[in-house]
């Protein structure tokens, strides 16, 4: 091999990786290899690789006679990459070419079309990163070794046979390992991006993991400064923005003097970001459009935020030096948005939940039955002459319990103030049941101070009494116990009523009881405390229903400071 061959040989393969590179950058190529069967795909496919296949006949150097073709290498690739129909687009044209401007006899220009054609057949039965570097070697391999027997069964002529055999076999060299460099290169390229999308991944999660508990209070400057610092730490970048719709919310690091939160937002690339609703990958200082002269930042990448499909807001991560945003800061920088913006939309509809349960919490409040208050009014009006302290009593009693359904309390009471209220409901009850009804309250001292849900107990014994008790006829007895077990509190409600029939029980457990208390009790208990917690019902009809409740226990803060705990 002469010195002149072995610069030809370089040069091929050197332009062969160069082109390599250049395809595995492109997401749009690597898109259009990953899913060929579409005609905007073949088409694409069938341009690039049958340049690559025609600038194969010119891959020499400007002095001597050429040596190395590399025209089967496009062929190949553009079987291998885009199935027949893409390999046997690129032989045709580069037939054509043969025939119509190098004047080849038909014998090559066939001998292309087929080796195109064939080729694909491989992408019929493999994805693209299925084809390893070797398994395209090994098809070069071949479809050379078929050109050198078409090179001797039809030579152009005896003089040309030796030279165009002896350019054939280098051919098939160059070919072989032309093709292996390429697929080696893309998989190369392929792995490191899956490498940097598995560390932005698992950044993005980390910042995820620590920026949850802020965001779930809501996107504004506090949530956003917190996040932004997190950012700031965890990515090591220069700068981190993150902006509403029209103001900056946060910014953290180098040109933080002029970049104020509160303040409107002033880069262009930012506002870009809002209008468009894509990302920006910013390069220079023009780019990024900011009016202030001396700001150090020079290229960054904006991506918007999300809640449903409306712009909220951008995060930005910036770097002070020209063309130094990575394809990590890429994808660490649209990882984070992602995550953000379904945090931003769990934290809308955490709101939203909350203020329903509210409403349904006031609902309960105010769902004082009309019948159960005139009828209080009336035995009151009765005892006013018979019995005038029962009377006064009866009265305390529905102040008691109206106080505490009007009144603007907290979501958690103590359970001896929702057992208060309870008491004076069941005064109440009894003066209907007369000496029917008895009550047995058995609650541990631990167990009183503890916290639970307002209105969580009040439904349960309404319940009790008046679909459990008031049909029965005979005597009554409701009994409510509370108590700690490992942590947990445990109210038991029960009675000795006509019970629950089984069809109605499993509407109950259901949630498909046309009642709101049971059900609206239980779906509060699981969504404050999880599904392991919450209302289990059982009854055995006509014998009686039994209600445990079971919720977290937490004690009230004012009884741990005085017990020393805090």
């Amino acid at each position: 091999m002469t010195v002149f061959t072995l610069l030809e040989t370089v040069s091929a393969l050197s332009f062969i990786a160069m082109t390599a590179y250049l395809t595995a950058r492109s997401r749009f190529i690597m898109r259009c290899a990953r899913y060929p069967f579409h005609w905007a795909s073949q088409f694409s496919l069938i341009v690039l690789f049958a340049f690559l296949a025609i600038t194969g006949n010119y891959s020499t150097l400007p002095w001597d006679q050429p040596r190395v073709t590399t025209r089967l290498i496009g062929v190949i690739l553009g079987g291998i990459a885009g199935g027949p129909v893409s390999g046997f687009g690129v032989g045709f044209i580069c037939a054509s070419y043969l025939i119509l401007v190098e004047y080849s006899s038909i014998h090559l220009p066939f001998f292309l079309i087929v080796a195109g054609t064939l080729s694909g057949m491989l992408r019929l039965r493999f994805n693209f990163h299925q084809i390893t570097p070797l398994t395209g070697a090994t098809v070069a391999l071949v479809i050379e070794l078929c050109q050198i027997i078409l090179i001797t069964l039809f030579p152009a002529s005896t003089a040309t046979m030796f030279f165009n055999f002896k350019a054939a076999v280098l051919t098939m060299g160059v070919s072989t390992i032309g093709v292996w460099l390429f697929l080696y290169i893309i998989n190369w390229i392929e792995a490191e991006q899956d490498i940097y999308g598995a560390r932005a991944a698992q950044l993005s999660l980390d910042i995820a993991s620590r920026t949850l508990p802020f965001l779930r209070l809501g996107f504004n400057s506090h949530s956003a400064t917190v996040t932004a610092s997190i950012i700031y730490e965890l990515t090591q970048v220069d700068a981190v923005s993150i902006t509403g719709r029209y103001k900056r919310l946060a910014f953290i690091g180098q040109g933080a003097d002029h970049h104020k939160p509160g303040a409107p937002i002033l880069s262009a690339a930012v506002k870009d970001a809002v209008a468009s609703k894509t990302m920006k990958v910013i390069n220079t200082p023009s780019d990024r459009g900011c009016p202030f002269p001396f700001c150090p930042l020079k290229s960054s990448v904006v991506v918007p935020l999300f809640s449903g499909d409306k712009v909220i807001g951008t995060i930005e991560i910036a770097r002070v030096h020209e063309n130094t945003v990575s394809e990590l800061d890429i994808h660490i920088a649209d990882g984070i948005a992602n995550l953000l913006s379904v945090q931003i939309q769990l934290a809308e509809v955490d709101k939203q939940r909350k203020m329903r349960e509210k409403a349904e919490l006031k609902a309960l409040r105010a769902q004082i039955n009309p019948h159960f208050l005139f009828n209080t009014i009336n035995i009151i009006m009765s005892f006013c002459r018979t019995d005038p302290d029962k009377a006064r009593s009866l009265l305390g009693s529905l102040a008691t319990l109206m106080q505490q359904g009007y009144s603007n309390q907290d979501e958690l009471v103590t359970l001896q103030n929702e057992l208060a209220a309870i008491m004076a409901y069941l005064e109440i009850a009894m003066s209907r049941f007369g000496d029917r009804l008895d009550v047995a309250v058995n609650v541990d001292d631990e167990a009183a101070v503890a916290l639970i849900p307002a209105l969580s107990l009040q439904p349960l014994v309404e319940n009790a009494l008046n679909h459990g008790l008031f049909p029965k006829l005979g005597s009554c007895l409701l009994s409510i116990e509370a108590y700690i077990e490992e942590d947990t509190l445990i109210v038991t409600i029960s009675d000795n009523g006509v019970g629950i029939p089984p069809e109605k029980l499993a509407k109950i457990q259901a949630g498909h009881s046309d009642g709101v208390g049971l059900t609206n009790v239980h779906q509060r208990l699981t969504s404050l405390y999880g599904t392991k917690y919450g209302l289990t019902i059982t009854s055995r009809p006509p014998f009686g229903t039994e209600i445990w409740l079971r919720i977290p226990f937490q004690q009230n803060l004012s009884i741990q400071k005085e017990s020393g705990v805090v």
